[in-house]
């Protein structure tokens, strides 16, 4: 996970605000997940798999965010991966990521079952009695495994051009007839995709969210960015650390003036734009100086090398470093 993953993934695991990105994703905007009802759970899943000459072999994945939902009697886990790229196979990560953590769930409930039976058969009462398939599956017949939610949460500037599900991975030949046959009975997996910049109906999203969403249509334009941060000028003047490093990670900022030493503090993105750009202008002049200058060395060693002196002499008169003088030779040849 890359840095700009990390400072998203921190500002969408506030509750609030990943309870807002839920909500308006899966409920139009309705506000059904609420924050306080939101519970952080272990990011990590695990499990082992066995080979054929029944070597164990432990497997560890790390979801970005992950929380325990629980609504009067309904019981879910929201799960969110963040990407600022493509990710070509995220059908089948987050496949992956899901199996894992209800491969996590029939381990725990099995676990617990025997604890509990373990305490019976000392406390001397009756055993409940399991099945031979329950015993083969270590899944009761009356156990539930909690169901998973994940979003993909994508920010990257390009569109999405990678697939959505698993059909999409496949490769199957043949008529159409035959391709629909196959496709019934073909297990799909679908992910749940929130391509940010190009999000049609933001409104759906409320708070902050919805203002930075908003943001991610403008970031590729000076003009149209700058006119929408003074359109909100009042949000963006006065923004909380975690918003600005996520700013920083949607607007590819090198820095933000002052951000390590104001954790605690509020932060004026609205001048620290304005600086981004300014820095753009400074180190596009300074580009240019020193092309030029590197256009006229090549003009005058040219000159120097028609008269045949070696680029030792070269160096000496024009009071530059032999190895800047070889190089430029050796990229004009």
């Amino acid at each position: 996970m890359g840095k700009a993953d990390v400072n998203v993934n921190i500002w969408l695991s506030e509750k609030k605000r990943f309870a807002n990105l839920f909500n308006g994703v899966i409920y139009g905007g309705r506000q059904v997940i609420l924050p306080e009802d939101l519970e952080e759970v272990n990011t990590v899943s695990s499990v082992s798999v066995k080979n054929r000459t029944g070597k164990t072999r432990n497997m560890k994945k790390y979801r970005d965010i992950i929380m325990k939902w629980r609504n009067q009697a309904t019981l879910v886990l929201l799960a969110n991966e963040s990407q600022d790229k493509v990710h070509y196979a995220m059908p089948h990560k987050v496949m992956l990521y899901d199996g894992m953590d209800y491969e996590t769930q029939i381990r725990n409930n099995w676990k617990n079952f025997n604890d509990r039976r373990k305490q019976n058969k000392k406390a001397g009462l009756p055993l409940e009695h399991l099945t031979a398939g329950e015993y083969l599956s270590r899944f009761r017949k009356k156990d539930r495994l909690i169901p998973i939610i994940s979003l993909v949460f994508y920010y990257g500037s390009e569109p999405w051009d990678g697939p959505v599900d698993l059909y999409d991975m496949f490769q199957l030949e043949g008529t159409k007839e035959e391709k629909e046959i196959l496709e019934k009975y073909l297990p799909n997996y679908k992910i749940n995709l929130v391509d940010a910049e190009r999000l049609e109906d933001v409104e759906k999203f409320s708070d902050d969210l919805q203002v930075i969403l908003t943001m991610l249509r403008y970031r590729d334009s000076k003009e149209e960015l700058t006119d929408y941060i003074n359109e909100n000028k009042k949000f963006f003047q006065n923004v909380d650390y975690e918003t600005s490093q996520a700013m920083k990670a949607f607007l590819n900022m090198k820095q933000i003036p002052g951000e390590a030493e104001h954790k605690e503090e509020m932060i004026d993105m609205c001048k620290a734009i304005q600086e981004m750009y300014d820095d753009g202008v400074k180190d596009g002049i300074q580009q240019g100086v020193e092309q030029g200058r590197t256009e006229l060395l090549k003009e005058q060693i040219q000159r120097k090398l028609k008269k045949e002196k070696t680029p030792t002499q070269i160096a000496e008169e024009l009071e530059e470093s032999v190895e800047v003088i070889e190089k430029i030779i050796k990229e004009m040849q």
